[in-house]
């Protein structure tokens, strides 16, 4: 049997077709994460250090921080704390912690949990914090850090004197962010 010559090519091409749509589900194609997040947080009134909004974005270039603002319900005062722990591997684990006191030092600590800080490298200027108004600032270098894809993160705020009852975690008590890409891809 032989087939028509012009019927033959789409004969060929139909079944190279059928082949690829056979294939394309094999190889799922993942979307990165976005440049830039917002997670709004509710406004409460009997916390220490309400926070009411993270907004995460990625770094312009692989020499710029990526940036982390968390926005508070009211302007810093002595004996405010900040904590915030970056995920780097979506494993839903710390990787880095940032700790800081208003008007004062920040630490920065590989880490493994939300409780213990593991090797402090503060000294490496991978992270920086400053505090001022009603907004605390995280930079983050990502090449400091191993250049992960992507980060997310889990912020804490409490002030000193305080009860751990009046803490307030976005976006909740001990949980991350959903992921944001830390830098643009070369």
């Amino acid at each position: 049997m032989t087939l028509h010559p012009r019927l033959g090519r789409y004969a060929v091409a139909a079944a190279a077709g059928a082949a690829l749509l056979v294939l394309l589900p094999l190889a799922p194609a993942e979307a990165l994460p976005p440049t830039s997040r917002t997670v709004k947080d509710a406004v409460e009134p009997g916390r220490a250090y309400d926070i009411t909004e993270l907004k995460l974005r990625s770094a312009s270039k692989t020499s710029r921080p990526a940036v982390v603002l968390v926005k508070h319900s009211r302007k810093v005062r002595t004996g405010d704390v900040i904590d915030v722990w970056f995920d780097f591997d979506g494993d839903k684990a710390p990787d880095l912690h940032v700790s800081g006191n208003a008007f004062s030092e920040f630490t920065v600590h590989l880490t493994g949990s939300f409780t213990k800080d593991g090797k402090d490298i503060s000294n490496k200027d991978c992270a920086r914090l400053a505090m001022g108004g009603s907004v605390s600032k995280v930079r983050l270098f990502p090449a400091c850090v191993g250049s992960p894809l992507s980060f997310a993160v889990a912020v804490k705020s409490s002030a000193d004197g305080k009860p751990s009852s009046t803490d307030d975690w976005a976006p909740a008590t001990r949980k991350f962010s959903k992921l944001v890409l830390s830098a643009p891809l070369t």
